[in-house]
């Protein structure tokens, strides 16, 4: 029922999946317009974060270049290949929009209100109809015939499940404490903000998804195949923006952790290496003649 609304509602609802498909990658390249905008409208007007704390500042700055030199290349990069008929290219695509949607919701409902607010809102409506739009054109996928390609699904599985409950435990440890004694956990007393959107978007759907993405794999769902280069994308994409955003925090002599910033880096390169060995094993599938659909 569920998939049948979702269809209604997409902003690209034409009953050909390759037009829905072309016209979720297209907009891609808007979205990597918009991203500019936002990222160079941080780093270039001074008083766009005037309001914020000191910290929330820096890491906006530090956030505006990751994306900058990051999400921009890698919405381009994977729209082009996505639109040449790579499935690889369209997963990792879909991971990007995941990761702009992600971003652009804390900007807007995080930044206190700026000239660059309907950027935001722009770029967070581009990238949710957009992932919508792949979505549907993913689920409709035969994805069954990964199964005799040997992907490593296993590993793939508990990595993700080990990830989504490691993230959930550090999240949990800051903020039970604080509800526990009264208090206000130290990272939202720095920010100055109500509460933190990426607790609220981590703890309600990044996470979750995470667990659940994973243990479809260990069960040998389709979904699961579906789902996890999507996911393991998104994990890359946001480990090294996190790790960058420290060290520009660190070079702008803003109070930041470069353990954190290592350990981060250490998570992309993990799930690259989870990312590569998921798309390899289905590329080489692919040429060997099975594989029905394009990569």
């Amino acid at each position: 029922m569920f998939y049948r609304e979702l269809r209604i509602i997409s902003f690209a609802s034409s009953t050909d999946p390759r037009r829905r498909r072309t016209a979720a990658v297209i907009a891609a390249f808007p979205l990597a317009v918009l991203v500019t905008i936002a990222s160079l409208g941080g780093i270039l007007i001074p008083s766009l974060y005037v309001r914020e704390s000191a910290s929330w500042a820096a890491q906006a700055v530090g956030q505006d270049w990751m994306d900058l030199l990051l999400a921009v290349p890698w919405l381009a990069v994977t729209g082009v290949l996505a639109l040449r008929g790579s499935s690889r290219g369209l997963s990792l695509l879909a991971g990007g929009l995941l990761y702009t949607v992600y971003t652009f919701v804390i900007y807007a409902l995080g930044m206190h209100f700026n000239a660059m607010f309907l950027v935001y809102c722009a770029a967070l409506g581009v990238s949710f109809f957009a992932l919508c739009g792949l979505a549907l054109s993913l689920f409709e996928d035969d994805s069954t015939t990964w199964h005799a390609a040997k992907v490593p699904t296993r590993t793939a599985g508990y990595f993700l499940v080990g990830m989504g409950v490691l993230f959930g435990v550090v999240w949990l440890r800051e903020i039970v404490p604080a509800i526990f004694w009264n208090t206000v956990p130290d990272t939202i007393a720095e920010a100055g903000t109500p509460t933190n959107p990426v607790y609220v978007i981590d703890l309600s759907v990044i996470l979750p998804l995470h667990v659940a993405t994973g243990i479809a794999l260990l069960r040998g769902r389709p979904l699961g195949l579906l789902l996890a280069p999507v996911v393991l994308a998104f994990g890359v994409l946001m480990a090294l923006s996190i790790a960058g955003m420290m060290l520009v925090m660190h070079m702008r002599g803003a109070d930041a952790n470069l353990g954190i910033a290592a350990g981060m880096t250490f998570v992309a390169l993990m799930s690259g290496l989870v990312l590569s060995l998921l798309l390899r094993r289905t590329r080489r599938y692919a040429r060997s003649g099975r594989l029905e659909k394009s990569t």
